[in-house]
């Protein structure tokens, strides 16, 4: 049960950098002086997010699929680390 709280943590970790990524990143673009991007990836057929910049002003949006598909990501890479880590330690023993 520990692991499974452990590994939905690391989800939910990387999940909220996802929506912290998504909503920084247009006020980083700004700063850099882009003025007009569009950005509106799509997986099938849904976005996973949209980022538009029109002169000063911009939105932002994280979707549904784009939070799920960073939190399986998260999972993923918790347990593949975990994998990592204890076929190192079984090698060096």
């Amino acid at each position: 049960m520990v692991k499974f709280f452990k590994a939905i943590s690391s989800g939910i970790s990387f999940a909220l950098l996802y929506l912290f990524v998504v909503f920084v990143s247009p006020i980083v673009l700004l700063l850099l002086g882009y003025s007009n991007i569009t950005s509106n990836p799509s997986l099938f057929g849904a976005t996973l997010y949209s980022i538009e910049i029109e002169g000063q002003h911009f939105v932002s949006e994280a979707t549904i699929l784009g939070f799920v598909l960073a939190l399986i990501c998260g999972l993923i890479i918790y347990f593949l680390s975990k994998l990592l880590v204890s076929s190192l330690r079984k090698t060096a023993a």
